[in-house]
């Protein structure tokens, strides 16, 4: 005679699924005594273990992230190798190596490091592609003349992209929406306070640099 479950007994509860790498940190960051850590206002140290904190959550749990199929798939063909190779996206986010030489400060820069590990992260960039992308940037965010920023500007960044993209510039502002949608909150306020703070030139290169992070995804 089979066993059967006795009537009126629980069924059993199904397990709550792990939240994601970028849920783990929200969660992280609600917690007032994590942000005070954080933050410095207790000190080093405590400053140094919370940044380790969040970037531990920030890493997956499996040793390396499978490469997209699509991307495999260019990888056999000679024609398509090189193309693939650059967009292979990191299998950690400290593969993602920055430097932020006007931060206010080493904690500042540690700071700008995690936001743009996560972000780079969360849109799957090539590790080379996304530092190429930031040096430049940071290149740029120098020369840019007063009163000479995006922000100061706003039509001269719809005429840029349209001079730069042409018909593809609606396509190529939707891809980089996606790739927008795709960051932590952190890294997106980030992204666009930057592209204000640029010329209309860097700023729909930058763009460009953001499409084509969704572009090479399947």
């Amino acid at each position: 005679m089979s066993e059967e479950i006795p009537t009126g007994a629980p069924a059993p509860t199904p397990e709550a699924a792990a939240p994601s790498p970028s849920e783990a940190v929200a969660n992280l960051q609600a917690d007032k005594d994590w942000s005070a850590d954080f933050s410095g206002a207790n000190g080093r140290q405590a400053q140094v273990k919370a940044m380790e904190q969040k970037t531990s959550l920030l890493k997956p749990a499996e040793a390396a992230a499978p490469i997209p199929e699509h991307l495999r798939e260019a990888l056999e063909d000679s024609s398509t190798k090189p193309f693939a190779e650059a967009r292979i996206p990191a299998a950690d986010p400290s593969e993602y190596k920055f430097t932020f030489n006007d931060a206010e400060s080493f904690e500042h820069s540690q700071e700008l490091t995690s936001v743009a590990q996560e972000t780079a992260y969360a849109v799957g960039a090539n590790p080379q592609f996304a530092q190429a992308t930031v040096s430049h940037i940071q290149e740029r965010l120098g020369r840019v003349p007063e009163g000479g920023s995006v922000d100061a500007n706003p039509g001269s960044f719809d005429t840029a992209i349209a001079d730069r993209y042409g018909d593809k510039a609606t396509e190529t502002i939707n891809a980089a929406e996606a790739a927008l949608n795709a960051m932590p909150p952190e890294g997106k306020a980030w992204v666009q306070n930057t592209l204000k703070a640029l010329d209309a030139e860097t700023a729909t290169w930058v763009v460009g640099r953001l499409a084509s992070t969704r572009a090479s995804r399947p």
